[in-house]
């Protein structure tokens, strides 16, 4: 017995695919799947079930998972290092040679590393990535505002760690009283 997991990002025909396969049923999906297994190992799988047996499967959609790969799209993918001091980028959407993936976020973190070291060292860098000029003039356009959702302007705020002073404490409250309610057990003492 063998399990078999395929994954595959969402092809659309907006991004150059023929069918949409998040659309299509979980039985449409295992039909397609059985037949190109069948085309790939012809020895070991036959779509209708002569040789390898399925005995099993579940089809799992995440249709944001990825972003669509379209013509052109790549030159909007930011490379690691920016005109920001100190401050340098990583992950599956920033400039490396693979889609949306954990692959491209290992990648895009070994360049971000190389980034970094290359300043360190002295090393010039290795070429300029133009940021295209619909993103400077949207940015350009662009209001800042406060975050939705959020209270403050701390490191608690923002998930960082921070001296958790009286101050920082009354913030928390405000935001998510759970987090300092007394266990029963320090209650109990309490008293």
């Amino acid at each position: 017995q063998s399990m078999l997991e395929l994954v595959f990002a969402p092809c659309s025909p907006i991004a150059g695919g023929k069918v949409n396969w998040i659309a299509k049923s979980d039985d449409e999906i295992i039909e397609a799947t059985m037949k190109e297994l069948e085309r790939l190992f012809p020895l070991e799988i036959a779509a209708d079930g002569s040789k390898a047996t399925l005995r099993k499967f579940a089809v799992v959609r995440t249709p944001r998972s990825v972003y669509a790969a379209v013509p052109g799209r790549n030159k909007f993918r930011p490379q690691q290092r920016t005109p920001i001091p100190n401050f340098t980028l990583a992950g599956d959407w920033t400039s490396q040679k693979f889609l949306g993936s954990m692959e491209g976020a290992v990648l895009a973190g070994k360049l971000a590393a190389e980034v970094i070291v290359d300043k360190l060292t002295g090393v010039e860098p290795k070429g300029e990535k133009a940021i295209m000029d619909s993103v400077v003039k949207a940015a350009e356009a662009k209001t800042a505002r406060d975050p939705p959702g959020l209270r403050g302007d701390d490191a608690l705020v923002f998930g960082g760690g921070a001296e958790f002073n009286q101050n920082n404490k009354q913030q928390l409250v405000a935001i998510d009283p759970e987090q300092v309610k007394p266990s029963a057990e320090e209650t109990a003492a309490a008293v």
